[in-house]
């Protein structure tokens, strides 16, 4: 009997890896057609110009819609109970419908009016499976399925076309093989693949074809509701290559008519020959998975990295020789029919160049059928999908480890679903693969497996102790340093690690970015970031880090020629401060040079504009980079005496507002000494220049640096920020500019369309170095931050549109006027019953649309939340911004930065902000926590460029109303306990309104006040920031709270009606009558890294996503209102309930929460 294991720490990646699908109960499913609905699908015929990909359009017409309307889409397109077969399994006896739909969506998607409407038109993206399609309504959401409508049936045209071919390299390096899914068996068609080079004789080689039946399936849903037909995979092997050398194919099936059916045309690139000395480059990453094109199946749930990934890989197709995706492949888990839809989802890839797999817990686990784990993680697939769809050149497939070969390496691919102990078959097996290598020919030496048999910090393996999965080192550490093994890459922990080389758990080794000289240890890196939900590293120093960990989605490359490529820094790091500007020296190069156009920015108004940068450089190196200073004389001149001693005298003093790789967009930069980068540069009151830089970020030196550039006018009014004001009826405008009031008078011209405008003047403020207090905002990371502007528009009519513009009246009575004209509508009257919308998130901060700064490690969601809103504007009334704003950690620069991001959202609805640490907290500074999370700015920065109606702006909290709602803003980065100020301040906020005109209280703060089940407030024990909950919660329930919203955890959480941490309300996603504890929401995921959950399963948690994004609250009346969570991916609504009650309900008795009585008569 093979011997298994439980690794019991796993386990909890069954809920995160729940295959989208297995949320259906099909077999639950009634029948239930509605005379008057109906579902109609077009086009009715597909593929007719040889697509195997076509969008097609459903029209939903139900008389008696619902939220919880669903269409399912079925291939075949016959799926009633005839087609059912017989199993040992009871709940799938006789069902109505008894196999899952291929993929499914909510009715509403598109038409958030289609529970009034009862019509909605939807989207599919269809990929050609072998058979038709139907497309069904539901009703009675996933669990409680009642059929209501069929559509019509749908095909492509030859619905048994060779497709989606993969692939792989053979058992000899000239050998390639080429795998595809048809609808032939080989009594139908022979299948074959023609190749050759362009322009000679086509060469024709046979293909093998297997397939697999149901009977095949080892239990579980790939057994009864996943089962659907693969159809036939096909295998040709192409052999005696010429190296490098490029070969067309294509996949034929000569019918017995002798007529041809054929793929189009493709390509590869021939192997090098082993040891060959040339560019060799390889991406290697795990657990990937799918996605869906169309939002289907809610899969940015699932693998919300995994279409990312997929792209960034097809659009870098010219810049990659081979692909190792390491395991945990599609996540199929038994639904059959995800196989062909990731076949699709890779076939840019896959048809190109070499995609090698590895075997993984989700493609092979099954109980009791010979997986070394005992788990179901493969849906009962047991790996026969995934050994016969993709080809590997090992001797037994089902046994998934074997070598190859690619130029100047040497791959070891286990498998570590079966056992890979000493004394094993598999352990022999990687003796004898390690030893083959030929180091003098091929000295990259790789060894690769799914799980993680090194090292990794994630969350799991460091509570178990281990750091690995159990006896992994113990068994194989001897041999990666008898054989000197290079890089051991792992996949199934979902983020990146590199460790040290190592042996025996010491680094052996202190250098960090470059090695040389004896292979002393082995570098382990886990590259399990490829596209499914993110895994937690554990709070614990392991002393061997390489560069730290990040949670972002992500590959992993190696380059023969350059070896390892990567950004691994810590993610809450500015990216700016990596740079040691201070160490920066002159080294000017007669030779080198760099020049930037257009030279002159603006002429057309804008403030956004794209530069252009050429660099030359005799002696590049893949460490040069570009800086852009702003302003563009960047000499120790221009520097601020510190008593900091490094920054005394330093050749350079400021760092640059952004920066980028010399070989970003040349990545033969090394070897041409050439490359042009393009930059997006806003306007930021002062010209700019471009330095080249070689030596690294650690080590810089000056080797050219560019002509000036400048907008036309550098000082122009920019990046207006709407804000309430102290009352209602009043809007505040914020703006940026070069223009002191000496030089020009601001102002505001306003007013409504076809009326004559109004003037208002405006208040000028700014800060200096000597305001910051500390480094990096008093020291390197300062910038001056221009002038800031408000003015005040009041005595506005509610629910009216009006047009402003900004303006600076110039001592010859000139006017500079912004670059165009705006307009935002008024707020309601408090109290008024109207449409009322409020977008609420926190953690934000910016990034750059150029790639530059590496902020996509950084606030990896920032752009998209922000699309998002910009792209919704028209259905939002006012933002609110809870903490953490810009991240620029003490480099002044860049709130510019994020002012211009945000401004398509700022000069239309209000844009209203709350402190966070990131903005206020240094030590000593007066911040009630002592940390040193604002880089030195103690909160200057922010309560500058943004107004809020506080009494004291030093002082970030305030209430606020809009229409039905009353806010109570708290600041967290000052005290809040019982006897505070703050605290005064927030009772006097919760009791100050009107109930009955405005319903709706909402209480905000940065940190979590409330509740969480963040990792690191479950490892302190609180669920929230300390004493939180013991400070307000009965000012909360006194005052009947509705929803308190937090950010500073970065992720999505909800939480029942609670009170003194119990539940106080059974419902869920309804929720009327007495108001009796408050809903606790975390939204802070709009941008930055996102936070973990502890795996402690809290009883007041009702839904948790690890994920960006934002929530909505819509008030309809005084007694209706709707809270949504909506995905920054995709603007989809995730989560909501909504909240139905009467004046009463707020007015009545609850514990904790009565009015004092009397009993006098």
């Amino acid at each position: 009997m093979i011997p298994s294991t439980h690794a019991s720490s796993y386990q909890y990646q069954t809920k995160l890896n729940e295959q989208s699908l297995s949320k259906i109960a099909i077999y639950e499913a009634v029948f239930e057609l509605h005379e008057n609905a109906s579902i109609k699908a077009s086009p009715y015929l597909l593929g007719l110009k040889g697509e195997d990909t076509e969008w097609i359009t459903i029209q939903v017409d139900h008389p008696e819609p619902s939220a919880d309307d669903w269409v399912a889409v079925f291939s075949p397109a016959k799926f009633n109970g005839s087609t059912c077969s017989f199993q040992d399994y009871t709940r799938i006896q006789s069902p109505y419908i008894c196999s899952a739909p291929i993929k499914f969506m909510n009715v509403s998607y598109v038409n958030p009016n289609y529970t009034k409407t009862g019509k909605s038109s939807i989207r599919f993206q269809i990929i050609n499976q072998r058979a038709d399609f139907s497309f069904a309504l539901f009703s009675g959401g996933l669990s409680k399925p009642k059929l209501k409508a069929v559509s019509n049936a749908i095909t492509f045209a030859n619905p048994k076309a060779p497709l989606y071919p993969r692939l792989a390299h053979g058992n000899s390096w000239d050998e390639m093989t080429v795998t595809w899914s048809s609808g032939y068996n080989i009594y139908e068609a022979v299948p074959f693949v023609e190749w050759g080079m362009k322009g000679q004789p086509q060469s024709r080689s046979p293909a093998g074809t297997l397939t697999f039946t149901q009977s095949d399936m080892c239990g579980g849903a790939a057994r009864s509701v996943g089962w659907r037909d693969p159809g036939f995979i096909h295998t040709a092997f192409l052999k005696n290559l010429w190296p490098n050398m490029v070969y067309t194919y294509r996949m034929g099936h000569m019918l017995q008519s002798g007529a041809c059916v054929w793929s189009k045309t493709y390509s590869f690139k021939a192997s090098p020959y082993p040891g060959q000395d040339s560019l060799q480059r390889v991406i290697i990453f795990g657990d990937m998975g799918k996605g869906e094109r169309d939002g289907a199946n809610a899969y940015s749930n699932k693998h919300h990295g995994a279409l990312n990934t997929t792209d960034t890989l097809i659009k870098d197709l010219g810049n990659f020789d081979m692909v190792l995706h390491i395991g945990d492949l599609s996540y199929a888990n038994g639904y059959i029919a995800q196989w062909d839809q990731f076949l699709a989802q890779i076939e840019p890839i896959s048809s190109k160049v070499p995609y090698m797999v590895a075997s993984g817990n989700h493609e092979r686990d099954w109980p009791n059928s010979g997986s070394f784990y005992d788990t179901d993680d493969s849906g009962g697939e047991c790996g026969v999908p995934a050994e016969t769809l993709f080809y590997v050149p090992a001797e037994n497939r089902a046994k998934f480890w074997y070598s190859t070969d690619y130029g100047m390496f040497h791959f070891c691919v286990a498998d570590t679903e079966h056992d890979w102990r000493i004394g094993t078959e598999q352990y022999a097996f990687i003796e004898k693969c390690l030893a083959s290598a030929n180091r003098h020919k091929q000295p990259w030496l790789i060894f690769a497996a799914h799980r993680v048999l090194g090292y990794s910090s994630n969350k799991w393996y460091g509570l178990e102790g281990s750091f690995e999965e159990p006896m992994g080192r113990e068994h194989l550490q001897h041999l990666w340093q008898k054989y000197k093994v290079d890089i051991a890459i792992f996949g199934h922990v979902h983020n990146y690690e590199r460790v040290c080389p190592i042996y025996q758990n010491q680094c052996v080794n202190d250098e960090k970015s470059h090695y040389s000289g004896v292979v002393n240890g082995t570098i382990h890196i886990v590259a399990g970031g490829g596209g499914s939900h993110l895994s937690a590293f554990i709070d614990m120093d392991t002393k061997r880090g390489g560069g730290g960990g990040t949670t972002v989605v992500g590959y992993y490359s190696v380059d023969a020629s350059a070896h390892v490529v990567n950004n691994d820094y810590p993610i809450t790091e500015q990216p700016l401060s990596k740079i040691a500007i201070h160490r920066s020296v002159l080294a000017l190069h007669d030779g080198a040079s760099i020049k930037a156009y257009p030279t002159v920015l603006g002429l057309k108004g804008k403030d956004v504009e794209w530069v252009t940068v050429e660099i030359k450089h005799p002696k590049p190196s893949n460490d040069d980079w570009i800086g852009v200073f702003s302003p563009a004389k960047f000499n120790a001149s221009t520097c601020y005496f510190e008593s900091e001693a490094k920054q005394q005298v330093p050749y350079i003093c400021s760092a640059p507002i952004k920066y980028t790789f010399a070989n970003y967009s040349n990545p033969r930069y090394e070897s041409t000494g050439k490359s042009t980068i393009k930059f997006q540069i806003i306007n930021q009151r002062a010209d700019f220049s471009f330095a080249l830089f070689s030596g690294g970020l650690s080590n810089p030196k000056l080797v050219a640096y560019s002509n000036f550039i400048s907008f036309a006018n550098p000082k122009a009014p920019l990046y207006p920020r709407l804000a309430l004001g102290k009352s209602w009826n009043e809007m505040t405008v914020s703006w940026t500019s070069g223009y002191n009031i000496n030089e020009a008078t601001p102002f505001v011209s306003w007013g409504v369309n076809g009326q004559r405008p109004m003037l208002s003047f405006a208040g000028t403020l700014t800060f200096h170095q000597n305001s910051m207090c500390g480094s990096p905002a008093r020291t390197v990371g300062w910038r001056d931050p221009g002038f800031i502007h408000t003015s005040f528009l009041k005595d506005l009519w509610p629910n009216t549109k009006y047009f402003y513009k900004l303006g600076h009246k110039l001592a010859n009575g000139t006017n500079i006027w912004s670059k165009k004209k705006f307009s935002f509508t008024s707020p309601p009257y408090p109290g008024q019953e109207s449409l009322q919308r409020v977008i609420i998130f926190g953690d934000l901060g910016k990034a750059e649309r150029d790639g530059s700064n590496e902020y996509n490690n950084y606030q990896p969601g920032s752009l998209n939340t922000t699309d998002q809103l910009i792209n919704d504007i028209n259905n939002i009334d006012v933002v609110f911004h809870i903490g953490d704003i810009v991240y620029s950690n003490g480099y002044i620069s860049q709130w510019d930065q994020f002012t211009s991001q945000v401004e398509p959202i700022a000069s239309v609805v209000p844009y209203m902000i709350a402190s966070g640490n990131h903005e206020r907290d240094v030590p000593g500074s007066g911040s009630f926590y002592d940390g040193n999370d604002s880089g030195g700015e103690c909160g200057v920065p922010a309560e500058t460029t943004f107004y809020v109606p506080a009494e004291n702006r030093a002082k970030f909290w305030y209430s606020v109303d809009y229409g039905m709602f009353h806010f109570c803003i708290a600041d967290s980065e000052h005290d809040w306990r019982e006897g505070s100020e703050q605290y005064k301040f927030i009772e006097k906020c919760l009791a100050s309104v009107d109930r009955k005109n405005q319903p709706w209280l909402i209480f905000a703060a940065h940190r979590v006040l409330g509740y969480s089940s963040d990792l690191y407030y479950a490892f302190e024990g609180s669920f929230a920031e300390p004493q939180a909950r013991e400070s307000l919660q009965k000012l909360w329930q006194k005052y009947k709270v509705d929803i308190a919203f937090y950010g500073h955890v970065h992720n999505y959480e909800r939480t029942c009606p609670v009170y003194e941490e119990q539940c106080v309300n059974s419902e869920k996603t309804h929720y009327s009558g007495t108001v009796n504890g408050t809903i606790h929401v975390v939204v802070g995921g709009a941008g930055a890294h996102l936070s973990e959950f502890s795996d402690v399963n809290t009883t007041w948690s009702l839904y948790k996503d690890h994920d960006f994004g934002f929530a909505k609250m819509t008030a309809f009346n005084q007694s209706s209102l709707l809270f949504e969570y909506k995905k920054s991916s995709d603007g989809k609504v995730y989560d909501s309930f909504t909240i139905s009650r009467d004046y009463r309900d707020v007015l009545a008795c609850v514990h904790d929460g009565c009015e004092p009585t009397t009993l006098t008569s």
